[in-house]
């Protein structure tokens, strides 16, 4: 079956005098295989060879409209947003527009016929064809698409030495961000923009203070990658949160943050990460008035059995309200972790160090000195280096990652 159809794409007869004296020219086969049938007119080579001359014209000019309609689409597709439903639209234009250009030369063609030898009869279009003859047109298709296929190699080969030299630019010594900028418009104008460019650029905008357009690049490949969510997305996430702060305010950061999040489908492991990020940036603006609350839901979610991530969500929460200086609260969430960590050494045994040593920080807080004493030694850490696990955050800052 494949190499029947293989063989019709590559037929190249236009012409050919059935078994009865017949003339049968060849049409666009807008639908199937037909051909024009004219019985009993004995025409001539030259009336043959000056009507095929005529179609070779008219192939000549759906040439060009198989090569230029392609181009000019995607020329267009290129600067839209990258969805299914602008590919599956480009693709059903390109399907109308090729037609047609066939519809149109057909009826040029048909009128040319019936101008010129009467009105014709519609037949199938089978010229006598030797197993050798297939053979050529099945070569001939093969050509035909391998070329194809070279050609789109070498248009597709500079898009990676531009993607190359963005990544040049910007991993230099020196960055340098202006001609990162110009060769991302080369790239942009001719070729579909995937992740990384998103990345890149928006990283290149926010050095160059075009803060909007930075923060416009982060949400667009938050979109283009629909629900699935990725480990470059703690980056975008928290990029996103400091550049929509930037340019209006915390409060809206953190409403367009939700709403990108609850676009992607993510794991227990994931969600918390989230809530952890957006947890950070609430307690540094404060804004501390969901963050509980997201944890509880985010508990609340958690499959009974999943004691893994309710001991470690548990012990986020108790680290954060210890960072929104809720330090009785902090230390209820402390004593619930270390208890299950103590019960369940062989499995959260390596985490009690620091949980001992979070508690005796949030004892010292609430005025527990004794208390916090306790908690420090418990903790078996040197003296001396029990000052780095105090709770702490660092001032959210642009994170460079393409």
């Amino acid at each position: 079956m494949l190499k029947n159809i293989i063989s019709l794409l590559g037929n190249t007869i236009l012409f050919y005098a059935d078994k009865e004296g017949n003339d049968v020219f060849k049409n666009y086969n807008l639908f199937e295989n037909t051909g024009y049938l004219y019985r009993d007119l004995g025409l001539s080579k030259i009336e043959v060879g000056k009507t095929l001359e005529y179609r070779f014209d008219l192939d000549k000019y759906l040439r060009i409209a198989y090569f230029a309609v392609p181009i000019f689409l995607y020329l267009i597709l290129v600067h839209l947003k990258p969805t299914f439903f602008n590919f599956l639209g480009f693709g059903f234009l390109w399907i109308v527009l090729i037609m047609a250009c066939r519809f149109y030369c057909a009826k040029l063609y048909s009128d040319h016929l019936v101008k010129n030898f009467g009105k014709y009869e519609i037949t199938r279009f089978k010229p006598p064809v030797s197993k050798k003859q297939k053979a050529q047109f099945r070569t001939n298709f093969y050509s035909k698409l391998i070329l194809v296929v070279i050609i789109l190699a070498i248009f597709f080969i500079p898009a990676f030495l531009l993607e190359y030299s963005m990544k040049l630019c910007l991993s230099a010594k020196k960055p340098n961000f202006n001609n990162m900028l110009k060769i991302s418009k080369v790239y942009s104008f001719f070729y579909p923009k995937n992740e990384s460019f998103y990345d890149m650029r928006a990283y290149a905008q926010y050095a160059n203070r075009d803060y909007e357009a930075s923060l416009q690049d982060y949400k667009t490949v938050l979109s283009m990658s629909g629900r699935k969510f990725s480990k470059k997305d703690y980056t975008r996430f928290a990029n996103l949160l400091y550049l929509e702060k930037k340019l209006n305010s915390p409060e809206i950061a953190v409403e367009v943050f939700n709403d990108y999040v609850t676009r992607k489908k993510m794991s227990v492991l994931q969600e918390s990460q989230m809530v952890w990020v957006k947890s950070i940036f609430s307690v540094e603006n404060n804004m501390p008035e969901m963050i509980i609350q997201d944890y509880n839901d985010l508990l609340a979610s958690l499959n009974k059995k999943d004691t893994r991530n309710q001991f470690y969500i548990t012990c986020d929460k108790a680290y954060v309200l210890y960072l929104m200086r809720e330090y009785e609260l902090a230390i209820d969430m402390y004593n619930l972790a270390i208890a299950y960590a103590e019960a369940n050494a062989k499995q959260f045994g390596n985490d009690l160090k620091a949980l001992y040593v979070e508690r005796g920080y949030a004892k010292k807080q609430s005025g527990d000195e004794l208390g916090a004493e306790a908690d420090f030694v418990a903790s078996g850490i040197d003296f001396m280096e029990i000052d780095k696990y105090e709770p702490h955050y660092a001032a959210q800052e642009f994170v460079i990652g393409y």
